[in-house]
């Protein structure tokens, strides 16, 4: 049989659609689409979380950014958005980008008035006054710039207290502005139409979710709301999207799907051409993290290699957790585990097992077994872990 070694012109890649490669990880995301003076609204992320409009806030066509609607705002209480069950879907730990576009119709601003969303909040409707609630929120303060609050436990403002976001944090009245408020590591980023108000070191701190609740468009003291029209509200976890002194802003609507990201290249049936399959790599179902490491060294230096590991706890010999960078969906995922290297005698049996797993870290115990009733941990210089789940 002859082979004939085809042209390049003979290949060519059809039907191939533009995503954003970061939509796994994008865990609500509300476009504000639907007909003038609606009160329901739908998450175009994965989560498709339930959401409610509130008090007189509505679907308005009268502004918007993108797609001919928006969430109207009016100065009145309740009001705005809410999810009821994104506390235990979207959880702020380690990196993460929240994001959306706001028209300000109003001029005065007082203080207790939110430019943003509320985060961890136990119900929709509860006031300013019990502080201890929330984990998130930005307030205008003198009509100057807006601030920032953010506790890791609920009941102190530990991570950020009263922290002003800079010149120009409150927006312009009468056009769409975007805000957008990033985390790297340590650093937090404030952003108001891409260029940077506010950079600072407010550590790594998981934020509180004691409710469950996001809102968006809501007064802080259960009072008044500031007038506005909301469009194209993300949040993402694990990743910081904008870092730097600048970006440049979404000049579309926010991308509702991964487009052609890992999806199979297709030979068609004619073989003169490939095509994008639409079968792929469902995302969802890949390792979600894994990890190499050498358990005699000190904890800081210990992972050799690791995939959605941010860090390590070391809590004694041959006892280790390992902390995700994104947290599982929930706790019931899988764990493999393996030992590169035996160094105690051809008697000893080695193990490497599973001590403890929630959202947030897994915890593993290496030892070795010399007998029925004969254990010891151990630090071996070679441990492996592999995570798959949702």
């Amino acid at each position: 049989m002859n082979l004939t070694k085809p042209r390049l012109d003979q290949f060519k890649i059809t039907g191939s659609t533009v995503g954003d490669v970061y939509f796994p990880q994008t865990k609500l995301l509300l476009p504000f689409d639907g007909s003038n003076g609606a009160t329901s609204t739908t998450d175009e992320s994965n989560s498709n979380l339930s959401l409610t409009i509130q008090g007189s806030s509505t679907i308005s066509t009268a502004q918007s950014k993108f797609g001919g609607s928006s969430l109207y705002v009016p100065n009145s209480n309740p009001a705005g958005v809410y999810s009821s069950g994104a506390g235990s879907t979207i959880q702020l730990t380690a990196d993460f980008t929240v994001e959306w576009w706001v028209y300000r119709t109003q001029v005065s601003l007082s203080d207790d008035m939110m430019i943003g969303p509320l985060y961890g909040m136990t119900s929709p409707s509860a006031p300013g006054s019990t502080a201890t609630l929330f984990g998130y929120y930005y307030a205008a303060t003198s009509a100057t710039e807006a601030l920032l609050y953010s506790s890791s436990h609920g009941s102190s403002w530990d991570i950020a207290n009263a922290v002003a976001l800079g010149a120009g944090s409150l927006g312009t009245v009468g056009q769409w502005v975007h805000m957008a408020m990033t985390r790297s590591s340590t650093t937090w980023n404030f952003y108001v139409d891409g260029t940077r108000t506010y950079t600072g070191s407010l550590g790594s701190a998981t934020l509180v979710a004691l409710g469950g609740y996001i809102i968006l468009g809501k007064g802080w003291n259960n009072t008044s709301s500031m007038q506005a029209y909301y469009d194209d509200f993300r949040i993402t976890q694990g990743q910081a999207r904008y870092t730097g002194a600048s970006f440049t802003v979404p000049a579309t609507a926010h991308l509702t799907s991964a487009g052609d990201v890992n999806k199979h290249i297709v030979v068609n049936s004619d073989a003169d051409g490939v095509a994008i399959g639409t079968g792929g790599i469902n995302q969802a179902r890949i390792v979600k993290a894994w990890a190499n490491i050498d358990g005699s060294q000190t904890a800081a230096s210990m992972i050799q290699s690791s995939y959605n590991i941010s860090s390590m706890t070391d809590h004694g010999t041959g006892i280790y957790s390992f902390n995700f960078s994104t947290a599982m969906t929930d706790a019931h995922y899988t764990v493999t585990t393996g030992i590169g290297s035996v160094v105690d005698g051809a008697q000893s049996i080695p193990e490497l097992l599973i001590q403890n797993q929630t959202t947030a870290l897994v915890k593993l115990n290496a030892r070795y077994s010399t007998g029925a009733s004969t254990q010891a941990d151990y630090d071996y210089n070679t441990c492996c872990m592999t995570v798959f789940g949702n």
